[in-house]
């Protein structure tokens, strides 16, 4: 009973997060509910004792991606749009396709709500194991391929990133380590022993 009532609690408080991203006019307040969306969905992990995923989901998305965002937004200084006469022209046919996707998710969730419901002995065998164990080994046999591929993607975003950011100026002198490594002292310094008086 207790663990239905956090449930509930917490689902509504993610639901009102969710509704505050989209109707908060003020980009600041959006990232802010953002933010809560996430805690709540971490803590609903964490009834789900799946505590790996909840941490990281503070840890990655809380901490390190919208703290960037909401300091993205706070620097560029944006302002509060005003609603314009082409939102309001798009506003019947933007909320006739929510309802559509909306009337399609129950109708799914209908047909096939006897595919949501898990026998006490699977629920009882997953959660007696450590989710953490499993999904390292999950990762490291059957998605090895998927991992590998998406750590060189990330590799390949961050290379990218850092080649069009790059400034260099024309005319700059720069110390290349490789080819002063390389010089023979011998062949570059010249002793010169002249007598005094003499020029």
């Amino acid at each position: 009973m207790i663990k239905e009532i956090i449930f509930y609690t917490f689902s509504s408080i993610l639901i009102c997060g969710s509704l505050g991203v989209v109707l908060f006019r003020n980009p600041v307040y959006s990232a802010i509910s953002l933010i809560l969306t996430f805690i709540t969905s971490a803590f609903l992990w964490f009834l789900l004792e799946s505590e790996f995923l909840a941490l990281i989901l503070i840890l990655v998305y809380v901490g390190a991606v919208m703290v960037l965002f909401l300091f993205v937004i706070m620097m560029l200084n944006i302002n509060e749009q005003k609603k314009t006469s082409r939102f309001n022209s798009i506003a019947p046919l933007s909320l006739l396709i929510g309802l559509v996707i909306l009337l399609e998710l129950i109708t799914l969730i209908w047909l096939q709500s006897t595919q949501f419901k898990e026998t006490e002995a699977i629920v009882s065998n997953a959660l007696s194991e450590n989710n953490t164990l499993e999904l390292g080994k999950l990762i490291f046999s059957q998605y090895i391929y998927p991992f590998e591929i998406a750590g060189f993607i990330l590799l390949l975003g961050i290379i990218i990133s850092i080649s069009l950011t790059l400034r260099t100026k024309k005319g700059k002198k720069t110390q290349i380590i490789s080819k002063q490594v390389d010089i023979d002292p011998s062949k570059r310094v010249q002793l010169v022993d002249l007598e005094r008086g003499k020029k």
